[in-house]
């Protein structure tokens, strides 16, 4: 268990107490949600003070990704996949979680509690990162080192925060500071406002936080400066700003990572934090400690499980001829619904070397939740670059192919041809994403940014023009009164 896991555990609490926050978050009941307001005046007045603040930041991305049900459902690794060419819903039958369903078959309802879990769990942790880096500037500190880092760790998980609701509903409410009573009530920004925020805030804990590897094994879980140039070349490429990608890209490949030898030890215990891992949640099996329930969602019915994000026969014929990477991503389990194809990367035992908890329920996992590898950072820069500079891009896709083959033969996953170029490049590149990312919560997302949904999501009730966001949670609007307008066709 890492430091960040027991602060977290001691902080959460506290934070309950002293903090007005989305009701949903200590409470099962919906309230009318404030976008926060401290009510101890007198809290933020020490250097210790200032990392609990700090915890609470995290806390939040726990429990998206925890076993919170509905938010967990809500993030990508779940409902970035459901509804694609790669996976369906699965589940017991076909009508198994009615959200998820929706998702599926792109018939939402505008009450749908992810959307809801979505949408409140990520703007509270909004709402602790804008305390942090309203007050912390005001806590005299000896080490201004560290102050600098505290407000640049929050910045990078406010960033965070925030591209996971411009990528869901589209323009949200920008909220930059803890509000008056009087203004809780704020309209939508538009997209590009949020991007700007969200590159800003990126470019802070570029600029003011170190490297992982420069720390020891507690800055494990923390954002660091690969996180924050890795996600910045995420949000950029989001944007089709392919041209700003590449320094960022370099300034990434000058630290200490490298891709680990074996594809298949990535997503097991050992491959916790390998050298090719920049971003993680963390999470382990304890009683007191909020484990992930995302495994729990993907494991078979016969295991525990929930049985959903089954594999399609599409993606399994993506692979090429004896890619590793097909037992590594998929195993199948004969099931009485669904295609069979389960996800390995965040299953456990006997399908992976995680445990069944057995603690806590079957919610409460170990499995980490790997957000941002530098395989992903490697297929970006190569996609960024391809039509200006296809020699290095070709040399990036085949060092991602190169570690897929291991120690098979040249002959499987052999290099791309160094004749390739425009067109021809972008699908190799693309089918790429689509092998050593699947299962990780970027097909969706890969579709819509580049423009292939319409022609590969229509059949399956995808509808161009609204389907690209999700609509606005239906209490959200109802509590603002008008001033927040609903999503197109919804």
């Amino acid at each position: 268990m890492t430091t960040l896991n027991k602060n977290i555990k001691r902080v959460k609490y506290y934070l309950c107490v002293i903090l007005v926050v989305f009701a949903s978050s200590c409470d099962d009941e919906l309230e009318p949600q404030n976008f926060g307001e401290p009510v101890s005046e007198d809290f933020y007045t020490t250097p210790q003070q200032a990392e609990q603040a700090l915890i609470s930041v995290y806390s939040s991305l726990r429990v998206l990704y925890g076993s919170n049900f509905w938010g967990t459902m809500g993030t990508d690794i779940i409902f970035g996949e459901i509804g694609t060419d790669d996976f369906i819903k699965g589940g017991r039958t076909a009508s198994n979680n009615a959200p998820l369903l929706e998702r599926e078959t792109y018939a939402y309802t505008t009450s749908s509690p992810i959307f809801e879990e979505l949408w409140s769990l990520n703007y509270e942790g909004i709402l602790f990162a804008n305390l942090v880096l309203t007050n912390v500037p005001n806590i005299e500190f000896e080490d201004t080192d560290r102050q600098q880092e505290i407000l640049a760790e929050a910045s990078f998980l406010r960033a965070l925060y925030y591209f996971d609701l411009v990528n869901s509903f589209g323009g949200v409410p920008l909220v930059t500071k803890p509000l008056e009573i009087s203004d809780f009530n704020q309209p939508r920004a538009s997209s590009e406002a949020i991007y700007k925020l969200i590159e800003s805030d990126l470019q802070f804990a570029i600029d003011n936080l170190p490297s992982r590897f420069d720390r020891g094994v507690d800055f494990q879980g923390r954002a660091d400066k690969g996180a924050a140039l890795a996600l910045m070349m995420r949000v950029l490429l989001y944007q089709n700003k392919n041209d700003q990608i590449r320094s960022f890209g370099d300034q990434l490949f000058a630290l200490n990572y490298s891709l680990t030898p074996d594809y298949s030890t990535i997503f097991q215990p050992e491959g916790e934090w390998n050298s090719g891992s920049i971003f993680e949640v963390n999470f382990v099996t304890d009683a007191n400690i909020l484990g992930t329930g995302i495994p729990r969602r993907v494991n078979p019915n016969n295991n525990r499980g929930g049985g959903f994000v089954q594999a399609t026969e599409d993606l399994r014929n993506e692979y090429e001829p004896n890619d590793p990477r097909l037992d590594a991503t998929l195993f199948f389990n004969d099931s009485p619904f669904g295609t069979d194809w389960y996800v390995r990367k965040y299953a456990w035992e006997p399908f992976t070397n995680y445990p069944k908890p057995d603690i806590g329920g079957n919610n409460n996992s170990a499995n980490n939740i790997r957000l941002i590898r530098l395989a992903d950072a490697y297929l970006m820069y190569a996609e960024a670059i391809h039509a200006t500079d296809p020699t290095m891009a070709i040399e990036f896709v085949n060092k991602v192919r190169r570690r897929a083959r291991g120690t098979e033969a040249n002959t499987v996953l052999p290099d791309l041809s160094p004749s390739l170029n425009g067109q021809n490049l972008l699908e190799a590149i693309w089918h790429e994403r689509r092998v050593e990312l699947a299962g990780e919560g970027f097909r969706f997302h890969d579709l819509i940014r580049t423009n292939r949904a319409e022609s590969i999501l229509t059949p399956l009730g995808f509808v161009k023009g609204t389907n690209e966001v999700v609509p606005l949670p239906a209490t959200q609007v109802t509590l603002s009164k008008g001033v927040l307008e609903q999503n197109f066709g919804y």
